[in-house]
């Protein structure tokens, strides 16, 4: 069976309940992580590689192939000696340096190298707010909307320059230029600001506590209200980022939060076209016009009652 149609019917199969790895998260799967995605997160295909050892020793032939060009991809991307490191603390280093010794007649996944790319992680962005947090004397909240709150969650991983706050950047980071700097030339982010015109309403009833840093207060916006205020982009970069998430949320959930608070788009002609282009072409069928209703609790059925004997007279 030919490489690309295998990895198609993975994808096609009815959704399982994930496996749990050893550590307790989501078992991941390096098909999925390889196939049809535009942008690859290094660090989570090591994992996967690791994930599919561990749950299946003996691999069979196009796994390994798909093991073996993965894992050679990921040594040019780190680098020998960062890849060196990676293999001795796998718990299956050694069934990986097997695999790279391999020889396969095919060229299997030439692809993967240039889609490898090293995400913003959650840790990267608390350390970035632990920095302005040292300089803001009192309490300030903020919303971080954009890529940000994606990344972290690893629900995209299409590289990003810029931690968007809502609406402006607040005048207490603002004026730290040399940390600001500093930020840019370690991390390679500078600030930016998303208008809140372009989130659907209410979204800060939906925000997320990411964590307090000095004076600063940090929230994400929830994902839902991110994908929703997409939905109505013509940027290619925002399609990418719609067709990477979608299969990671609820279709009927993305739905009425669109027909509920995110309503003021679809009564707008050019967004609504826009929008109709974009859902057509995430979900492989046109936006309906009516929302989702929402799901009716079943009440459970009441027990027989008993009859009473009547007594002989």
């Amino acid at each position: 069976m030919p490489l690309k149609k295998r990895a198609r019917i993975r994808r096609a199969l009815p959704a399982l309940p994930a496996a749990i790895a050893g550590n307790g998260r989501p078992s991941l799967d390096p098909w999925e992580l390889v196939w049809g995605q535009p942008y690859i997160d290094c660090d989570t295909l090591a994992a996967a590689i690791e994930d599919d050892l561990i749950g299946s020793p003996d691999a069979d032939y196009r796994s390994r192939l798909l093991i073996h060009d993965a894992a050679h991809a990921i040594r040019s991307y780190w680098g020998s000696t960062r890849f060196d490191k990676w293999i001795g603390k796998s718990p299956v280093g050694y069934r990986i340096q097997s695999i790279l010794h391999e020889h396969f007649p095919e060229e299997g996944f030439p692809n993967i190298r240039r889609k490898l790319v090293a995400s913003v992680k959650s840790e990267v962005v608390e350390r970035i707010f632990e920095l302005l947090g040292q300089g803001v004397p009192e309490r300030v909240e903020v919303h971080i909307a954009g890529s940000i709150p994606t990344l972290i969650k690893g629900l995209t991983f299409r590289p990003t320059q810029d931690i968007d706050f809502v609406n402006e950047v607040p005048a207490e980071i603002r004026r730290q230029r040399e940390v600001l700097q500093r930020i840019d030339e370690s991390y390679g982010l500078s600030m930016g600001h998303v208008q809140s015109h372009y989130l659907p309403a209410n979204w800060q009833s939906r925000r997320h506590y990411f964590g307090d840093f000095g004076g600063l207060r940090v929230y994400m916006v929830d994902e839902y209200d991110i994908f929703v205020s997409k939905l109505s982009s013509k940027q290619p970069k925002h399609r990418q980022d719609l067709e990477v998430m979608a299969p990671n949320l609820e279709k009927d959930k993305i739905k009425q939060r669109l027909f509920d608070d995110g309503k003021i788009f679809l009564a707008t002609p050019f967004l609504s076209e826009q929008i109709k282009e974009n859902w057509r072409f995430i979900f492989r069928e046109p936006l309906s016009a009516e929302a989702p209703q929402p799901p009716v609790e079943k009440k459970a059925p009441e027990a027989p009652k008993k009859r009473k004997r009547k007594r002989k007279t």
